[in-house]
């Protein structure tokens, strides 16, 4: 519901442009949102869509942001039987059943980088935001 509401809030035209680039761990982030929020509180929230590896965000308000960084991947939720078995007996006398299950979330809240301040100028801005593991 956030996600929405951000991007919805991002649509004006007014104000400064960022376009850049957000990886996890040195891996593009395929799918997700980078949400804009003004330190002083003053103003809109600003969100965009990550594609592929890449942003572009219209309407930021100039000065310092927080910028939260929320990415989600495909996940497969449902199997035939005989893949889960396959899956299962792969993993069988190993311990784990990691892999089993596909991760929603590929960013934890708390990854090193999410949640950064970040000083956006007028006009246009290029930023490359490079999130590790905490």
């Amino acid at each position: 519901m956030f996600c929405l509401i951000a991007a919805a809030v991002g649509c004006g035209s007014s104000g400064s442009s960022v376009q850049g680039t957000v990886s996890y761990q040195g891996i593009p982030i395929e799918k997700g949102m980078v949400t804009f929020t003004p330190s002083d509180g003053k103003g809109s929230v600003v969100g965009c869509n990550i594609e592929n590896g890449k942003f572009t965000a219209t309407g930021v308000i100039p000065g310092k942001n927080v910028l939260t960084v929320a990415a989600v991947k495909s996940v497969t939720f449902s199997r035939s039987s005989d893949e889960m078995s396959k899956m299962a007996a792969s993993k069988a006398g190993k311990g784990s059943i990691e892999g089993l299950i596909d991760p929603a979330d590929v960013v934890p809240a708390d990854a090193v980088g999410n949640g950064a301040e970040h000083m956006i100028n007028e006009g246009s801005n290029t930023l490359d935001l490079k999130l590790s593991k905490p």
